[in-house]
């Protein structure tokens, strides 16, 4: 039986761009994620699937470094595509992940947006609820690509000569006592 997580044509951010409230990112369930994490499911590999790196002055022989972000390029996450096949014992994520370096023309000066696909094997014969997947994906799916993502938008931006940025190192969610 295969499940599939949110609709990938919805895109909703977190960060960068607006994102629902409602429903996006889940509200974080220790208990959800440990039952799945520690139970059922074990990571098999993480690969980048596609990128794209954009500058405002590519098409400058010279170039400008005028238009350096004058503050902290934003970080989003778009809402994660998942899908579960317990058939097959395999669980598959898609993250994007993106970083605009903003500034005061409409145009931002940097953007670079990458994909990376994370696959899991299932414990054969196991049923996982949706809730407890949908869970794993958005919070322990995540910190296993942020790493990835961190390494990807560092060397990304000092190949292309910008000013050193290094994404933060993401944080686990406060249980709410």
């Amino acid at each position: 039986m295969e499940t599939t997580g949110p609709d990938p044509e919805d895109e909703t951010f977190v960060g960068a761009r607006p994102q629902d409230e409602s429903n996006f990112p889940p509200a974080y369930d220790q208990a959800a994620v440990g039952r799945v994490v520690a139970a059922d499911l074990q990571i098999m590999n993480i690969e980048l699937l596609g990128a794209h790196f954009e500058r405002a002055d590519d098409g400058q022989p010279i170039p400008s470094h005028a238009i350096e972000p004058p503050e902290p390029p934003q970080l989003g996450i778009a809402r994660p595509e998942w899908t579960l096949d317990e058939d097959a014992g395999r669980l598959g994520c898609i993250f994007t992940f993106v970083t605009s370096f903003p500034n005061e023309t409409d145009r931002e000066p940097y953007q670079l947006i990458a994909r990376f696909r994370l696959e899991y094997t299932v414990t054969p014969g196991v049923e996982l609820a949706e809730t407890d997947v949908d869970q794993f994906v958005h919070w322990n799916a995540l910190f296993n690509a942020w790493p990835y993502w961190r390494e990807y938008l560092t060397s990304t931006v000092n190949r292309a000569g910008l000013p050193r940025f290094v994404a933060p190192v993401m944080g686990v969610p406060k249980q709410q006592l």
